[in-house]
């Protein structure tokens, strides 16, 4: 499967996750989502993805912690992590390793669809 145009999504809300991938689906992406950080980060281990969209706060790995996983591993795929939480901190940590945006819920679906194309094609 070509990366391309694929992206991934990881959220411990089934809703959420749901949501996220309709609206990327309907915009042409191809869409795996996961309910977990170690689900993903298996998928990246044998697959390319062009972005990964993650919640910040979940159950057992942030998605923080998932970028600098996926940093280790040597994946090179922008992420745009979103948080219900935001803090001034965890926004600057963020975007100082490199995650691409970080968004807050409820995030708009122009906001996320345009953070998501930028992110795929690279665009600055």
């Amino acid at each position: 499967m070509s990366a391309a145009h694929h992206v991934c999504v990881v959220d411990d809300d089934q809703s959420v996750r749901l949501a996220l991938a309709s609206l990327l689906r309907s915009l042409g992406y191809e869409v795996e989502t996961f309910e977990s950080g170690n689900d993903v980060l298996r998928w990246l281990a044998h697959n390319r993805t062009a972005c990964v969209v993650s919640d910040l706060q979940m159950p057992g790995m942030s998605g923080l912690r998932i970028f600098e996983c996926m940093i280790g591993m040597g994946v090179d795929a922008p992420f745009v992590l979103i948080t219900a939480y935001p803090t001034a901190e965890v926004q600057a940590r963020a975007l100082s390793i490199g995650v691409r945006a970080f968004l807050t819920k409820p995030v708009s679906a122009q906001t996320l669809a345009t953070h998501v194309k930028q992110a795929v094609n690279r665009d600055d």
